[in-house]
């Protein structure tokens, strides 16, 4: 118990010592800046927050959601926070923290509290609402502001600096993923699913080994695994994992193309008027037993298991639309709010 008050009491001391930025002068514009927060329960919970504006410490949503928490019943409850700010040239930072509701988790589930921090300089619009967000997980560690309503990412996204041992391990392997690979936990799938998190396309990638419908990798350091869930008929394993793997890293072929459709490659999502390589870079290839040929006029995709979406190409093979749900398309068209 004398664990737990003293681990609540820095944590609040912590957050004590934060304020909220200067009030606006009434004739000043403003701008809202929100946290968000993933998960929450037994399992913690992972933060997105603003820390700081121009140096000054801002009180976050990782203090309340502290207080809101107890040794009796260990879920770490979810406060999320926003504030206005000023609207103008500012110096923000951010940070993305796992956070668990007990001691005893903080110190044996030590392994699994990924964080990233850092600084960015951003223009702030007047009467404009922004998020800060991110991914955070074994695999990536990633924090960005973005506008809320276009998904726009405004000024940079922080990225932890790789694993030393990671890094070396995969700049031996001279490929790369040829688009945005998503999965869970080590295992990318053939539905490459549009909610799951995913790994950026030129990921260094080395394959190791191939067993049955599955192919053992090593991404960018971390051991995956790669295999078919659906298209086993219609291609063999070493015919899927390959359309995956390039050898000259697409990054420099995606820098070449639009601002908007680079955005939207890096979102993971999808806008009318892409061409089918964009496309691909960004949703990555169409399930083989749905979709049998990229020269069909309709491909077919899912956000979950349950949830489809088509992109259909007009006859210069270009994004003419996509059909779906609106909660669905909401969730893979760029610009689009979730």
């Amino acid at each position: 118990m004398q664990k737990l008050v003293l681990w609540i009491t820095v944590f609040i001391a912590i957050q004590g010592c934060a304020a909220p930025p200067a009030t606006p002068n009434v004739a000043e514009p403003t701008a809202t800046i929100a946290d968000t927060a993933v998960g929450g329960g037994r399992s913690g919970k992972t933060f997105f927050v603003l820390a700081e504006v121009d140096g000054r410490p801002v009180a976050n949503s990782m203090g309340p959601s502290a207080i809101a928490s107890s040794e009796q019943d260990p879920n770490l409850q979810s406060r999320e926070s926003e504030r206005k700010v000023v609207a103008r040239r500012a110096t923000l930072r951010l940070r993305g923290q796992i956070t668990y509701p007990s001691p005893v988790q903080q110190i044996f589930l030590a392994r699994r509290m990924h964080s990233v921090d850092g600084t960015i300089d951003v223009e702030l619009k007047p009467n404009t609402s922004y998020r800060v967000t991110g991914i955070l997980d074994s695999f990536r560690r990633e924090i960005w502001l973005e506008e809320i309503g276009s998904g726009q990412v405004v000024g940079a996204k922080i990225t932890a600096p790789a694993d030393p041992a990671a890094a070396a391990s995969s700049a031996s392997g001279a490929m790369y993923t040829c688009c945005n690979l998503h999965y869970d936990g080590d295992w990318i799938s053939d539905a490459n699913y549009q909610t799951l998190p995913f790994i950026p396309a030129g990921s260094r990638i080395a394959i190791n080994d191939y067993g049955r419908y599955r192919a053992s990798v090593m991404i960018e350091g971390r051991p995956m695994r790669i295999g078919q869930d659906y298209g086993r008929v219609q291609e063999s394993t070493e015919e899927y994992v390959t359309k995956l793997v390039l050898n000259e890293d697409p990054k420099v072929r995606i820098a070449t193309f639009p601002a908007n459709v680079q955005a939207a490659i890096r979102a993971g999502k999808v806008m009318p008027g892409m061409t089918r390589e964009q496309v691909i870079m960004s949703l990555g290839p169409p399930r083989t037993d749905r979709t049998a040929s990229i020269d069909l006029l309709q491909w077919t995709y899912w956000t979950t298991a349950r949830d489809e979406f088509v992109v259909l190409w007009d006859t210069q093979h270009r994004v003419r639309a996509v059909d779906g749900a609106t909660r669905v398309t909401r969730l893979v068209l760029y610009g689009e709010t979730p």
